[in-house]
């Protein structure tokens, strides 16, 4: 967990299918007074990458989720889309991941 100006930054590798990652998520950004970017990656079921915002918050004012999702999905040899505050995205290459999310980090300013 880092935290960039007051928003706190969630990006983590998981065992999980969709379902699960989808319920981490809103567990993770539905606390308005805890604005928050959460990047989740999986390999269950073929890679995926899903990244949610806590709406209404700095952190949508700051980030947006499609953008992020544009700019790491080809690491996994893949796509997706969605809005600003939640985008997911599949891909046909698992080793990528790591990529994804260490791109994911410089992206958004998180220096190594």
């Amino acid at each position: 967990t880092f935290d960039i100006d007051g928003v706190r930054v969630v990006i983590i590798e998981t065992q999980s299918d969709l379902k699960q990652m989808t319920s981490m998520l809103k567990e993770l950004t539905l606390d308005k007074n805890l604005p928050t970017l959460a990047i989740l990656a999986s390999d269950v079921n073929g890679p995926k990458l899903m990244i949610a915002i806590t709406e209404d918050t700095i952190a949508s004012q700051r980030f947006n989720a499609v953008e992020i999702l544009n700019h790491i999905s080809p690491c996994i040899k893949g796509g997706g889309g969605g809005k600003p505050t939640f985008a997911q995205g599949g891909g046909a290459d698992a080793s990528g991941i790591q990529d994804a999310l260490d791109l994911a980090k410089s992206f958004i300013g998180i220096q190594k």
